[in-house]
């Protein structure tokens, strides 16, 4: 059984590790924060979608105490880390769903829901389950609640000149601590921690790994996606080259 201290080591690890691949995450999380603050209010129900431990949830309820959140993801490692290093939340409640599938029907909360978040997750679904992802979560949400979607969004077809100046431009991010563990190295060291034994075989037997260097989908391609799923507007509310917060209104 994990315990709250380990867990928290092992969260603080993993912020360090993808604070490692996306230097301005921690800036990227303050644009998303504000942002629902200003549009959802002080006591939103929140859906933390994708949420890995927890580590958006936690800024949301830092900033947002009268806010509840529910927490989906579907790695039974970062799941068995959030729930034991922030679990003690009762504004803070986690659930196992993938959501490529039935997601809506494990939600704890009945809709609909005043707010969205999603940070370094969509990215992950291909086009086909986005297009069904983004339709339940317009179901899911009131009008006028609102989603926030923190990720990477490349350039589409037709702007590969610019895609190709954006990454020489990439060099002017500030780089993140050295000591930081790597992707790889951040999950091979998990991999030994006794701890996690059972969810790291559940996790291989249900196949949740991707390369971290996938590719992602086109900003064009997110906002066509939700306007066709419901949502009255789409726009950006806070951007570094392809690294974006996305904002759409239900």
């Amino acid at each position: 059984m994990v315990v709250h201290a380990e867990a928290r080591t092992w969260l603080e690890r993993w912020d360090a590790q993808q604070q490692r691949h996306i230097p301005d995450r921690e800036e990227r999380f303050t644009a998303m924060v504000e942002a629902l603050a200003a549009f959802a209010g002080q006591t939103p129900r929140v859906l933390d979608l994708g949420a890995g431990p927890g580590s958006l949830s936690a800024r949301v309820l830092e900033r947002l105490p009268g806010a509840h959140v529910v927490a989906l993801d579907t790695d039974p490692v970062l799941l068995a880390i959030g729930r034991a290093a922030l679990g003690q939340d009762e504004r803070l409640t986690f659930v196992d769903a993938d959501l490529r599938g039935s997601w809506v029907e494990a939600l704890p909360l009945p809709p609909p829901y005043d707010a969205a978040v999603s940070t370094t997750a969509l990215h992950w679904l291909g086009l086909a389950d986005l297009i069904r992802f983004y339709a339940s979560l317009a179901r899911v949400l009131r009008p006028g609640a609102v989603f926030l979607d923190g990720d990477r969004f490349d350039y589409d077809h037709d702007q590969q000149a610019i895609a190709r100046g954006v990454q020489a431009l990439r060099d002017d991010i500030p780089a993140a601590e050295s000591s930081a563990d790597d992707w790889e190295g951040w999950w091979a060291a998990i991999e030994d921690e006794e701890a996690f034994a059972s969810e790291v075989v559940e996790r291989r037997r249900r196949r949740h790994d991707h390369p971290h260097d996938n590719a992602a989908h086109s900003y064009e391609f997110h906002r066509a996606a939700l306007l066709a799923a419901g949502f009255a507007e789409v726009g950006t509310v806070w951007q570094r080259l392809t690294n974006r917060v996305l904002i759409a209104v239900r």
